[in-house]
């Protein structure tokens, strides 16, 4: 319970980032710039004066619009298939598995790259890319899943008792599947965030006025020395993100029940 309340503050923060921000994320203000922490400025700002606080949040819900977007695309699309081709059998099965494994053949920052450069970066163009990248391993891992499933017995017994495909997929086959499913599809989300970042941190087609995780760790990373703080905070940011992702799905019931 404890990981599932984390998860869902951790996602309400980072949506919360894209309608409301303590300060304007892109405001100029070379008063206070380096200002530290301060009750205005919880996070302190950068060397141009802008509030870091703010800025992270902004980053954060576009890094969350590309998490579900890598997650809708990626565990629905891949679940669906991998299923598809456990019940449909024959030369169907190793047809849906062969255009799977299309998916798996090109890495996927190389995609993700490809996209960045013809489409430029952003959450839906990194989403897509990553999120098509995806449907491969998630396909091959409901199919290993499902095949599992089938050679129960109380799965022989309903096709026993001619229970059509769809009745078997939605009663029998997705339950026992989709614990496991949703632990590998938080694991993933958590890749996505990484790459995300570090499509940001390169800048292959990124607009510099819109504020990433990744951006910022490039932008502030002359300021390494002088002012750690502004690349700690990002990069903070990225880990804790990473970690509820991977600690919240990777639950031992989980586990157990797949």
């Amino acid at each position: 319970m404890m990981r599932c309340w984390f998860l869902i503050i951790l996602v309400v923060l980072m949506l919360l980032g894209g309608f409301w921000q303590p300060h304007d994320p892109d405001a100029v203000n070379m008063l206070v710039r380096n200002s530290g922490m301060t009750v205005d400025h919880l996070l302190g700002t950068d060397h141009l004066g802008r509030d870091l606080l703010s800025r992270i949040m902004a980053a954060g819900w576009r890094t969350a619009s590309v998490m579900l977007c890598v997650s809708a695309i990626g565990f629905t699309i891949g679940t669906l298939l991998g299923t598809a081709a456990s019940v449909l059998g024959g030369w169907r099965e190793a047809l849906i598995l062969r255009f799977c494994e299309f998916f798996i053949m090109v890495p996927t920052l190389i995609v993700a790259l490809t996209a960045a450069a013809v489409f430029g970066l952003s959450p839906l163009s990194a989403g897509l890319a990553l999120g098509f990248a995806g449907i491969g391993p998630h396909a091959l891992l409901a199919h290993s899943l499902s095949n599992r499933v089938l050679g129960q017995p109380f799965i022989l017994a309903a096709r026993g008792f001619g229970v059509s495909a769809p009745a078997m997929i939605s009663r029998h086959l997705l339950p026992n599947t989709l614990p496991l499913m949703f632990a590998y599809a938080g694991n993933q989300a958590g890749s996505a965030v990484i790459a995300y970042a570090s499509l940001a941190f390169i800048g292959l087609g990124a607009d510099p006025s819109k504020p990433d995780w990744g951006s910022m760790l490039f932008e502030y990373r002359v300021f390494i020395f002088d002012q750690p703080m502004l690349m700690i905070w990002p990069g903070i940011a990225i880990a804790i993100t990473v970690f509820a992702l991977n600690w919240s799905f990777d639950d031992p019931k989980t586990q157990r029940s797949g």
